[in-house]
């Protein structure tokens, strides 16, 4: 009975120095560098984001926070690299909507329940648009066409089974209308395919055509989201429609799942109060990133990747890239 009250004891004792260990190391992190890995290469639209949000963070917190690019299957290579690291909170992961197309169809052995989300920080909007050729003047003119043209409307977006045809596809659907899409390697080729008349509609953000929205080049005629935005505010949004919205190009901050709480919770106030600096709004203006908000924090960030994996997952299956 002694031995046993002693092993109890211990046992408690051992318990109470893990508490006060794993409390102790979240008040004292960050303590050294904090690596900052970005699953596309130098220049893009990740890279940008990550580098200028830790700058922030890195004064925030006190500490360095290089930023290391890997490139390669659409960050799955950047993903398993983080699953290889310790739980500590020393490895930051930029993240972006790819990682939940990668997760459904295979790409990736780890999906987004193996990650602690600190922040989604901001939405690219998504709209439908057409050229300033195209018979098509609204929304509606198109809807119709397609409806009694079933897969004669072509529609282009950059890469197959890739967030742009599963948004693309999954408003269409709520539309009721089957269309032909058509993959490209880069935003360019498609504007220039858009332009020159070899397809009738793009899914683009806002920022990529900026210029040729302004120049009266292309026109939006269906911005997706549940409210019209202020910079376009005689284009139609989906809600109007009563369309259910399809998931959102974004982009934002976690960590590798098993992390301590405590850590977790400094990166997140680290994360915002660096969203907020006027430095950093001023970055998602200049890049019209803040038409619509992103913001979103740990557990809410986390259950609104679970409520799109469901809606990718149907929409892949519908389109044949999984049994």
């Amino acid at each position: 009975m002694r031995r046993l009250s002693s092993i109890i004891f211990a046992l408690l004792v051992m318990f109470t120095v893990l508490i006060f260990v794993s409390v102790a190391q979240g008040q004292e992190y960050p303590t050294s560098t904090i690596e900052v890995i970005a699953g596309w290469g130098a220049g893009g639209g990740t890279d940008i984001f990550s580098r200028d949000i830790t700058k922030y963070m890195s004064e925030i917190l006190g500490v360095s926070m290089p930023v290391v690019n890997m490139p390669g299957a659409s960050s799955a290579i950047a993903t398993d690299y983080v699953q290889k690291q310790p739980a500590d909170g020393y490895t930051l992961f930029a993240i972006t909507s790819d990682i939940m197309v990668n997760s459904v169809v295979g790409i990736s052995p780890y999906s987004y329940e193996d990650l602690a989300p600190v922040v989604r920080a901001h939405v690219d909007v998504g709209m439908i648009q057409v050229g300033d050729k195209s018979p098509f003047k609204d929304w509606e003119s198109l809807v119709e066409y397609a409806k009694e043209n079933p897969k004669l409307l072509t529609i282009g977006g950059t890469g197959a089974a890739s967030f742009d045809e599963v948004a693309t596809m999954a408003i269409m659907r709520e539309a009721g209308i089957k269309v032909s899409y058509v993959p490209f390697d880069s935003a360019s080729i498609m504007h220039s395919a858009l332009l020159g008349g070899h397809i009738m509609a793009i899914y683009e953000e806002m920022g990529p055509a900026k210029g040729l929205i302004e120049a009266g080049n292309v026109a939006p005629v269906l911005v997706i989201t549940a409210e019209r935005l202020e910079v376009l505010p005689d284009v139609p949004c989906a809600a109007e429609f009563n369309y259910s919205l399809p998931p959102m190009q974004w982009r934002g901050l976690c960590v590798k799942a098993g992390t301590p709480e405590e850590i977790v919770n400094k990166l997140i106030e680290a994360a915002v109060e660096a969203i907020n600096t006027e430095g950093h709004q001023k970055f998602m203006h200049e890049r019209v990133l803040d038409l619509y908000p992103g913001l979103l924090v740990g557990e809410e960030f986390k259950k609104d990747m679970a409520r799109e994996l469901e809606i990718y997952t149907e929409i892949l299956k519908d389109l044949g890239y999984i049994g």
